[in-house]
């Protein structure tokens, strides 16, 4: 009689290998499940519905104790859940006004570059004209414009800042003090790619060819002399020169094209901001994939998960690209996704969590255990936006939205599938034909049990056994097949909690076939 156990699954997903030559700690499937710090397959938390919103509204963000959404139109929209306030973004129509009689109006501040290649503060590219001439007054009245979705928000001073979509128009909106929330400067870029830093918003400029930002403590000042101003990151780029997502590394602002990316030294002052580092072959086109975690920034590209820092200060493949034992599973679903991927780094649980329309690629990190594990959720909803409110995690989709039910094993009352597969498994003598008899399970909660006895055959399992609780001390779970290598699935669907903490395998060697 021999044994063997299985009791650490720190790996999570790994598909780098085949499935019949893996080993024990890579899983071939992690299914609505994911790697404790115990090194334990633990069933994902449920979905519990919180509210149905009042329709017109947009976004999910997490500030002053509030979840907050966003709407435009007429119409004022109020939220009956306490929980959730609505805002309304109002757009800004331009009407001129001719000079009064003495010739007196309004001009636009403007400068000129100072030829430097970290950045510009004349309010323009091209520098402008300081002219002479009377111009028009500038009076904006209010529009109301429907919202169709929320690219950016953030806390500045005390207010929200918004970028938000308006049909096929993007404004950028500070919630501060009057009607008009739209922010009116001429030199403000509207668009989806934001980032706050260094007392100051920066955005990607219409084209991509630049970075700008704005005056420092002021969000709706764009323009400001010695101040505001822009980063010529297309000029400094050595494949695409248009940018797609801003992030933050440790106290730097990474740029991301679509195939590279560039690391910015910035500062409240202009003039001390520079690149200072250029990280080639790794991008991103999806802002919203972005999450700074332990200090490490983690985003989607067009072939998988990456992370800047793995990539300028490590030269391992295992290291350099983290999302590589998933890459099989992630490009299929960009390839296929109908919205824009969203990422949130959820502090409450350490795990970096990123939906592809309903499914959501999980990495659980912990450097005190060494864990860097993938599994991956199937959610019965597809996810618009996320929000961490009081350690707490909200999701929201359409109108609905769901908290992350640490305390619940369903989604809003319906069980889901939890589906665990270790890969095939010669027990350290390949080619020896084996004969299993028991197994032993230490556990919580209820799973069905098979087994695939050919790697070749990867559909052809054993009927499925039910086992409940941890079975070691209380006599084995007989379960006999024959074969060289074996592969164990794992499955739950029920509405209690469910643990998987090792495997005991009891067998006979049989001889070599």
């Amino acid at each position: 009689m021999a044994t063997i156990t299985f009791n650490k699954f720190d790996l999570g997903i790994d598909h780098r290998k085949g499935a019949a030559v893996s080993d024990a700690n890579r899983l071939v499937e992690m299914k609505n499940a994911h790697v404790t710090t115990g090194l334990a397959t633990e069933k994902r938390p449920g979905l519990k519905k919180v509210a149905t919103l009042e329709a017109g509204t947009h976004g999910l963000f997490a500030a002053f104790g509030r979840l907050h959404t966003f709407y435009g139109g007429e119409n004022a929209v109020v939220h009956e859940n306490p929980l959730f306030e609505a805002h309304r973004l109002v757009c800004a129509q331009v009407e001129e006004k001719e000079p009064d009689a003495s010739g007196a109006s309004e001009t636009a501040d403007s400068g000129s570059t100072d030829g430097t290649e970290s950045s510009g503060t004349d309010g323009s590219e091209e520098g402008g004209e300081s002219g002479g001439e009377d111009k028009p007054e500038v009076v904006y009245t209010p529009v109301h414009k429907a919202v169709s979705g929320i690219d950016f928000v953030d806390v500045f001073n005390g207010y929200l800042y918004v970028a938000a979509r308006h049909g096929d128009e993007r404004f950028h909106h500070y919630l501060a003090d009057g009607e008009i929330t739209q922010v009116t400067d001429e030199n403000c870029p509207h668009t989806a790619a934001v980032l706050k830093a260094a007392s100051k918003l920066f955005a990607v400029s219409p084209d991509g060819q630049t970075v700008r930002f704005s005056k420092t403590g002021d969000p709706t000042d764009w323009s400001a002399e010695e101040d505001a101003g822009f980063l010529p990151t297309g000029l400094n780029s050595r494949g695409a020169r248009e940018a797609k997502a801003l992030g933050i590394y440790q106290s730097s602002m990474v740029v991301l094209m679509r195939d590279g990316a560039q690391v910015w030294a910035i500062d409240p002052d202009p003039t001390a901001m520079s690149l200072t580092e250029t990280v080639e072959n790794v991008g991103s086109s999806f802002p919203q994939s972005l999450a700074t975690v332990a200090g490490d920034l983690y985003f989607l590209s067009d072939y998988g998960f990456r992370s800047i820092t793995t990539m300028q200060l490590v030269s391992k493949l295992s290291d350099v690209d983290i999302g590589s034992p998933i890459d099989d599973l992630v490009r299929p679903a960009i390839r296929n996704r109908v919205d824009m991927p969203k990422a949130t780094y959820f502090y409450g649980t350490g795990k970096y969590m990123c939906a592809i329309d309903k499914q959501v690629f999980v990495y659980s990190v912990s450097r005190t255990a060494k864990i860097a594990a993938w599994s991956r959720y199937e959610l019965p909803v597809s996810v618009d936006a996320w929000a961490e409110l009081e350690g707490a995690l909200y999701l929201r989709s359409g109108d609905e939205v769901f908290l992350l039910d640490e305390e619940g094993y369903t989604d809003d009352g319906v069980p889901y599938e939890v589906l665990v597969q270790i890969p095939w498994m010669n027990f350290k003598s390949p080619g020896v034909l084996k004969y299993i008899y028991g197994i032993d399970l230490a556990m919580e909660g209820e799973c069905m049990v098979s087994v695939s006895m050919d790697a070749r055959q990867p559909e052809a399992f054993t009927n499925e056994v039910r086992v409940v609780g941890n079975t070691y001390g209380g006599g084995l779970i007989p379960l006999e097949c024959c074969g060289t290598e074996f592969s164990f699935r794992f499955r739950n669907v029920t509405d209690a909690p469910f643990r998987l903490d090792a495997l005991t395998v009891y067998y006979n060697a049989l001889g070599v076939l």
